[in-house]
């Protein structure tokens, strides 16, 4: 048995179940977790792709997405695609992150934040849809393609230690510098983005003429 508050190492576990003892379990603040049923109901590959799972939608260290909680991307992650599993495992399994990997967990981000009924499967189309048909505000769009890379980038990193859980000899660690953070005189820090969210001079152009205070910025020109 296990002894742990925390989801990180629970997940660890179940991803790892097929090293350990089929009587598994684990002791966490809500009770014990009895491993096998839990990895049964996910399946061989969704327990095998759990810690890039977790990482990517919300871990200490990677960040979260706006608006959307853990119950909801894991609804999500059992309905999701193979090629979306395929993605999450390569986040454990490869050094770099390929641009296909990138297209594919940009979809996942879609299918997160997609209205009922609403099929699209690229960032910028989606974004657009959100705005200009939902008059969306910024913390209900889904993050730009260039800081969902810096997000995967940073996801990658945590991802690739977590895969060599069960390692004794490992690999060395990613450089962070050079996935997804930078270095200031305060210390590391996450990139949030290399691009844009709009060209410059939509941005410089854009202000709020409200006389009182106004969070929608609906009333920007």
């Amino acid at each position: 048995m296990f002894f742990s508050p925390d989801t990180d190492i629970l997940v660890l576990v179940t991803a790892n179940y097929v090293l350990l003892l089929k009587n598994t379990s684990i002791s966490m603040a809500s009770g014990v977790v009895q491993i096998e049923p839990l990895w049964r109901a996910l399946g061989k590959e969704r327990a095998k792709a759990l810690p890039a799972f977790h990482a990517f939608t919300g871990a200490d260290n990677t960040g979260r997405f706006s608006r959307i909680g853990k119950a909801t991307w894991l609804q999500i992650y059992l309905k999701a695609d193979e090629d979306i599993i395929n993605a999450l495992q390569m986040l454990l399994d490869e050094a770099e992150v390929a641009e296909e990997m990138l297209s594919t967990l940009a979809s996942f981000v879609c299918a997160a934040y997609s209205p009922k009924g609403i099929n699209i499967k690229t960032i910028p189309e989606l974004r657009w849809h959100l705005f200009c048909k939902h008059r969306a505000e910024s913390d209900k769009l889904p993050p730009t393609l260039g800081a969902l890379k810096q997000h995967i980038l940073r996801v990658h990193v945590q991802t690739r230690v977590w895969a060599q859980a069960a390692i004794a000899l490992q690999d060395p660690q990613l450089d962070p510098l050079h996935n997804g953070y930078f270095r200031d005189s305060d210390g590391m820090k996450p990139t949030t983005t290399e691009v844009l969210p709009a060209p410059k001079a939509i941005i410089e152009m854009v202000q709020c003429r409200c006389k009182s205070n106004c969070s929608s910025g609906r009333c920007s020109s």
